[in-house]
This record gives C-alpha cells, sequence and structure tokens, in this order.
C-alpha cells in the first residue's frame, strides 16, 4: 500500500532543500503579452449616451404637464453638468435640413416648443439651448430589412416561431413577460425624472442585453433565421448609429447622446471596442 509522507517531514524537506534561483517573470523582457502593441495612444473623446423611453406616446404620462415639465427642466439640469460640446439627437442626417431649421427658429425665439413633447424637443433642443450650442447633430440609421427579414414584423415572427420552434423559443417566454411588467410597473411608478433615471441604471441595461438575446434569437436555427438575422440587424443599425459619430466628432468634444433606452447597452459595448471614445456613465450623473 502506498504510504504518504508526513506533513511536518514535507515542511522539514522544503526548508532543507536548495532550491534552483527563481527565474524573474515580471519584467517586460520575459513577459511578451507586454509588449504587444494596441491603439492605448488614440486620444479619446467622452460620450454620455442618455438611455430614454419616446416621449409622447403615453397619454397618462403628458410630459407637457407643468409637473412634468419642471421634471424635464431638472433633467437638462443635470445633463449639462457633463458639458457636452455636441447634443446628438435619434433622427437619421437626412433630417437635417427640417429639424436644423426648427433649432435656429427655437434658438432665435422664433419657434416654441410648449406643444412638442417629443424628446428630441424637450430634452435635445433645450440642452443644447442650455450649452448655448448653434446646431444639434443625427446620427439615426435604419437598415433595409433583406434576406429572411423582407417584410419582417413581430407578428410574423412569432406566427413563424410557434409553428417552427415551440417549446425552443419560448423556453424563457414566461420569465421575460413577468420581468419585462414588472419593469414597466416599476418605472411608470417614478417621477418622470427618476425614470429616466431609472432607465439609465446597469440593471436595466442588463435587463435589455439579456431579452434581446433570450427570446428573438432562438427562432429559425438553421431554417431561415429569422431571430439572429433580426438581431443581428439591431446590431447593424447601431454599428452604423456608432460609425455617424466617427464623422460627427473633433478633438475635446464631448458628445451627449439622446436615445431610446435598448440603444444605449448595444451602443456602449460598441463605443468601448472603439479606440476613439471613452464611455461616461449616464447614471452617475443622473444620479448625483
Amino acid at each position: 500500500m502506498k504510504q504518504r509522507i508526513p506533513f511536518l517531514l514535507v515542511l522539514v524537506l522544503l526548508n532543507c532543500t536548495d532550491f534552483p534561483e527563481p527565474i524573474e517573470f515580471n519584467s517586460i523582457e520575459n513577459n511578451h503579452e507586454f509588449q504587444i502593441k494596441t491603439y492605448s495612444s488614440i486620444p479619446k473623446v467622452k460620450v454620455m449616451v442618455v438611455g430614454t423611453y419616446h416621449f409622447d406616446q403615453e397619454e397618462e404620462r403628458n410630459e407637457l404637464s407643468e409637473e412634468n415639465q419642471k421634471q424635464i427642466d431638472n433633467l437638462v439640469n443635470a445633463l449639462a453638468e457633463f458639458k457636452p460640446s455636441k447634443v446628438i439627437i435619434e433622427k437619421r442626417p437626412e433630417f437635417k435640413k427640417k429639424y436644423s431649421l426648427m433649432y435656429s427658429k427655437y434658438q432665435a425665439g422664433q419657434l416654441s416648443i410648449d406643444t412638442l413633447a417629443n424628446e428630441i424637443f424637450q430634452l435635445g433642443f433645450k440642452t443644447a439651448m442650455k450649452m448655448n450650442h448653434d446646431s444639434i447633430y443625427f446620427f439615426d440609421n435604419q437598415p433595409d430589412f433583406i434576406g429572411s427579414l423582407e417584410g419582417f414584423t413581430f407578428e410574423g415572427l412569432e406566427q413563424y416561431a410557434d409553428s417552427a420552434d415551440v417549446g425552443f423559443y419560448d423556453i424563457y417566454k414566461d420569465l421575460i413577460i413577468e420581468n419585462f411588467e414588472h419593469n414597466e410597473k416599476l418605472l411608470k411608478s417614478q417621477t418622470l425624472y427618476d425614470e429616466i433615471k431609472l432607465r439609465n441604471a446597469p440593471q436595466m441595461q442588463t435587463f435589455n442585453i439579456e431579452r434581446m438575446h433570450a427570446f428573438e434569437i432562438r427562432v429559425g436555427i438553421d431554417n431561415n433565421w429569422i431571430g439572429a438575422d433580426w438581431l443581428g440587424r439591431w446590431y447593424q443599425r447601431n454599428i452604423r448609429m456608432m460609425a455617424h459619430l466617427l464623422k460627427i466628432y473633433k478633438p475635446d468634444d464631448r458628445l451627449l447622446i439622446i436615445v431610446g433606452d435598448n440603444h444605449k447597452w448595444v451602443l456602449e459595448q460598441l463605443m468601448n471596442n472603439t479606440p476613439d471614445f471613452e464611455v461616461v456613465s449616464s447614471f452617475e450623473y443622473l444620479n448625483k
């Protein structure tokens, strides 16, 4: 039978044995990974992505009410603390002429936005005005629905899933619905300011990320790939949006992006992988 060496004898042997001098592995010469070049020398532009729900879509919220106008003023003041040099809104560049003219008239006191509830005006225009900006900027994009996505609707996606992937695509469906309803109830119980703040919390971004990767992507695998193609189009749209930022920014800019909150997570992931940008937490600014 194999005998174990007593622990005390092990200690004695360790103390009495002459070991060779250890090799120094902490020098750059021996740690070749420290010799790998990256792009850290590229100057970074600070970018803050503010995720919001789309205003003017729910009667019970009424962003133009006196109380909510105060909440919006507080939001604008919080965003101004970031000291943005450019405010970028969720509109495609082809709308530049229309909205730039509106902003110029608003800045000159020739246009009232008191009846325009959309966040483009209530957050975008107001923040740019507070910062004395001469212009606003546009970065949205809408890729074509091609291939398996031609004529896409969510109703069509679910109909296909029910005919081909029941028991697989919907394995988390009840949990998704439960979490969505819980979060919606939580959000709608807040003031307008606090709802926007919560939509920018890291936990809400995790919820958005995991939901998109737990449901649609499971539809049509190895058949028409419609679910994966849908998620791929979402990435493509946001990649193009971020690409617009590369053409917008100048050295020393501080970019403030106002966008639907489900864009926030993917835009920040993309910017964290792009050496031009340094992501700044909107939640921290709104939570001050």
